[in-house]
């Protein structure tokens, strides 16, 4: 069971708590009046219980323990619902393949489609659209319900598909942008964008882009690929690295894109936990953690006062 916390913003109260109780560990036992009260009047206190013993810090504790627990409460931890996942699936997930020379031409291709094809297998039930580009962008597919139509079209990717040579990862991005702006199509909050590329043509378009993607809700992934040969021009991992992050999301090395899956299900529950469908979606768990508090609060009833002389 993974947890997510529903209001974060609550565990910044934990920081004056921390602090605070550093300041009463170290304090003495009775404030400091053992400097001061002659040890027979101190020890006679005791005796009544009016002074804790020496060394018994923490009853003092209790309280901040308490506030501690009722914080952590507060922040709301919470489990996905059986139902919440299909709030998810209704944004989609883009495919974009830089069929630029420097992929098609060298082993590069099949590394491209075999990523593709993973992201299409571990969609989690989402629409997927596939967007094809080199020195222009090209729809090959509107987001489909049925990703394992795909699969046939990634498979089939060769060096003749694009009708004009070179990489512009901003036109890609642009495309994507307005493929959303379509009548009948969803808003673009929540949709995840992956570019799959050797990082030719990343730079300060393809970053303006990424952006405005990022501005309207969405998040930019990328799967790096390596330099396809030595004829071949030099990857740019960097720079399509520094798209992505710019775009809200990271990248990760195409040959194992796992790790860039579970990144884009992390940021997708991060995002459902600030919608208005959260408490739809996800099962706040605070009131049984705050069970976890009633022992401390049964402590403060405590009496150390011992029977009257």
């Amino acid at each position: 069971m993974t947890l997510v916390l529903l209001r974060p913003a609550w565990l910044l109260a934990l920081i004056p708590l921390a602090a605070l109780a550093i300041l009463v560990w170290r304090r003495r036992t009775a404030g400091g009046w053992e400097a001061i009260v002659a040890p027979e009047l101190m020890a006679f206190l005791r005796a009544r219980g009016d002074v804790g013993a020496p060394g018994q810090r923490w009853p003092l504790l209790i309280p901040l323990v308490l506030a501690a627990l009722i914080a952590l409460c507060l922040s709301g931890p919470a489990r996905l619902r059986p139902h919440g996942a299909a709030f998810g699936r209704l944004d989609p997930l883009v495919v974009m393949i830089d069929l630029s020379p420097s992929v098609t031409e060298t082993a590069n291709l099949g590394d491209a489609q075999v990523a593709a094809a993973y992201l299409l297998a571990h969609g989690g039930g989402r629409p997927v659209g596939l967007i094809l580009y080199a020195s222009d962008a090209y729809l090959a597919s509107a987001p489909t319900s049925d990703p394992e139509t795909l699969q046939g079209l990634i498979a089939v990717l060769d060096n003749e598909i694009m009708p004009v040579a070179g990489s512009r990862p901003g036109i890609a991005l642009s495309e994507a942008a307005d493929l959303f702006a379509r009548a009948g199509m969803p808003g673009i909050g929540g949709t995840d964008i992956v570019m799959i590329s050797d990082g030719g043509g990343a730079g300060v378009e393809a970053e303006e882009q990424a952006a405005r993607l990022a501005d309207r809700g969405a998040r930019v992934w990328a799967l790096t690929l390596d330099r396809g040969s030595p004829e071949a021009p030099p990857a740019d991992p960097d720079g399509l690295a520094a798209v992505a992050r710019t775009g809200g999301g990271e990248a990760r090395p195409a040959r194992d894109p796992e790790p860039l899956v579970a990144a884009i299900a992390a940021a997708r529950t991060r995002q459902l936990t600030r919608a208005a469908e959260a408490p739809e979606v996800f099962d706040d768990l605070g009131r049984w953690f705050l069970l976890l508090a009633a022992p401390f609060a049964l402590l403060l009833f405590r009496s150390e006062r011992g029977p009257a002389p």
